[in-house]
């Protein structure tokens, strides 16, 4: 007899210039029961980092008391911007519960990441003899930490965090448009700046974020200007050959992308695939219309597809090759 409701979790993504959730009955991108988006101020996060927490705590508790999430479980998507991803070669001898304490030692010595005290976690690629391959996620504790006390000060639950870019490949790679034997460049086009993240075999490879001034006020409503592509494209384009070329020289032996992955909310994302058209020989692949809905039908928009792909991890059906 259902005698009682489950309570479902609640799917978070914050970016520089919001914070969007979704509630799905379950692991189906076309079973989103509510959905939600509130704007914040510029200045409280740039960059991924938490520069007003205090600004961020008042925001999220009125997401809490709008959306009625108060005492649910979290989990929620950090920005690339403040992540670190790097394949690393760990001797094979090393048992599994003496991995991190090997990290912690290598850290700053053979291991170098971008920032102080990182939190990290590790993904097993490929067993070898005397060296087995893993993936390295690492952020900074602080940023982290911060990302989890706004969340309890706000009585929600948090339980787990990922990357945006993770989040939002998830939901390709669920709707079967994405194959594990080839190699794809994401590019989340946010209205600050592009994320870059490199994926082959289903693994993320590397994750860069392009900075780009914001240049253009996108309408009298709006709090968040956003990059103007057109005038900004030299610089956008000499960045996407630095990505390209340092994956294709340094990371595949000599191996190009197959395609062109694209997400985001910039407002001028069909300019930008003029362009790419025009200068790059790349297949670019988009969600379709309609593959992303409600329970009751309708549309999905396309900002929304991180918090769906994260709504997505642990799905049972994933993964077709």
């Amino acid at each position: 007899m259902k005698l009682f409701k489950r309570s479902l979790p609640i799917y978070l993504v914050f970016q520089d210039d919001c914070i969007r959730y979704v509630k799905m009955r379950n692991q189906s991108p076309t079973a989103i029961h509510k959905f939600g988006e509130t704007k914040l101020p510029p200045g409280v996060i740039q960059k991924g980092r938490i520069i007003d927490k205090t600004a961020l705590s008042k925001a999220v508790a009125s997401c809490v008391n709008h959306w009625k999430i108060k005492g649910k479980q979290i989990r929620f998507a950090i920005p690339d911007a403040i992540s670190f991803i790097r394949k690393i070669p760990i001797p094979s001898a090393i048992p599994d519960k003496e991995l991190d304490g090997y990290i912690q030692v290598e850290l700053g010595a053979s291991i170098h990441v971008p920032f102080d005290e990182p939190v990290f976690d590790l993904h097993k690629l490929e067993q070898g003899e005397e060296n087995t391959d893993y993936l390295l996620f690492a952020a900074p504790e602080k940023v982290m930490l911060d990302y989890v006390d706004v969340l309890k000060e706000a009585k929600l639950k948090p339980v787990d965090a990922e990357l945006s870019s993770l989040s939002i490949y998830r939901l390709y790679h669920e709707l079967g448009l994405v194959d594990k034997g080839k190699r794809y460049l994401l590019l989340g086009l946010e209205r600050d700046g592009i994320n870059g993240s490199a994926f082959h075999q289903h693994t993320p490879v590397f994750t860069r974020f392009i900075p780009l001034n914001t240049i253009g006020q996108l309408s009298s409503t709006e709090l968040h200007d956003f990059f103007d592509m057109e005038s900004r494209w030299n610089e956008v384009n000499t960045e996407l050959g630095r990505i390209m070329n340092f994956y294709q020289f340094s990371l595949s032996d000599g191996e190009e992308f197959d395609a062109i992955l694209l997400s985001g909310d910039h407002p001028q994302i069909d300019h930008f695939i003029d362009k790419v058209n025009a200068e790059y020989n790349a297949e670019i692949i988009q969600v379709p219309e309609g593959q992303v809905q409600l329970e009751r039908g309708l549309d999905i928009h396309r900002e929304f597809f991180t918090a769906v792909g994260l709504g997505l991890r642990g799905s049972q059906h994933a993964g077709r090759n």
